[in-house]
């Protein structure tokens, strides 16, 4: 297993990792997980983690068992409260909230990434990476949502009978809003694109530049009139001095 020592604030938070699962030969299984749950991980049945979790799990299955009219590897999302036990006969069926099947996935000659971003009590959204190097699938996106407000990120696989290899080859994390309704990429959010001018615009950076524009037309401005000023006061001396 693989586990955050600190725990994240699940706000609004964007993860992405890349990994490869593969191996050789037919026969393979079983996937993997990856986990947002409110204590740390430990090694159990659940690809390789403990059962009755309490969070999130967003299974990886490359191995099939009793789960008819449904094309593996498959993804699902499920949310334990501590009770709940993964119905592992059936591939978690009856624990699924969420899914889709992504078929060459684990043999993808392409970086195969997954992305969950979470709005808090509002939706869960994962994609795909694998088809092509730059072409993101939507899995799926769920309805209301809620997930305890601190967990612990974590990730584990499981091989039984059968073997493979599952590698984490990077991990990304961050905040998809952060102060005052902007992103780190200094943009609105939907939630306050609506509210005045700039939808979508870096902030500040107009307002930035448009005060260096004016510091220097100010400059501009004062050297003019001090120039002006001392012509007018050079004329003045000379007229003065033609008197006498």
């Amino acid at each position: 297993m693989l586990l955050s020592l600190r725990s994240l604030e699940l706000n609004h938070p964007q993860i992405e990792v890349e990994f490869k699962i593969h191996g050789q030969g037919n026969l393979h299984g079983d996937g993997m997980a990856i986990w947002l749950t409110k204590q740390r991980g430990t090694t159990g049945p659940v690809f390789g983690s403990a059962d009755k979790f309490e969070g999130l799990g967003v299974f990886i299955d490359t191995y099939k068992n009793q789960r008819p009219g449904v094309v593996f590897p498959y993804v699902m999302a499920m949310v334990g409260n501590a009770s709940v036990t993964y119905d592992k006969e059936h591939d978690g069926k009856d624990n699924e909230i969420a899914g889709c099947s992504a078929r060459g996935i684990r043999t993808s000659s392409n970086p195969t990434k997954i992305r969950l971003t979470y709005f808090q009590d509002t939706s869960l959204k994962v994609d795909l990476l694998y088809k092509s190097e730059n072409e993101w699938t939507e899995c799926f996106e769920t309805g209301p949502l809620t997930l305890p407000s601190v967990a612990y990120l974590g990730f584990s696989a499981e091989t039984g009978e059968l073997s493979d290899n599952h590698d984490i080859i990077s991990i990304t994390t961050s905040n998809k809003y952060i102060n005052k309704g902007y992103n780190e990429q200094g943009t609105l959010s939907p939630a306050d694109s609506g509210k005045g001018k700039g939808r979508g615009k870096p902030f500040n950076r107009q307002r930035e530049g448009g005060s260096w524009k004016w510091f220097f037309f100010k400059m501009m401005v004062f050297f003019g009139v001090l120039g002006v000023g001392y012509v007018g006061w050079t004329m003045y001396r000379a007229n003065q001095r033609g008197r006498f």
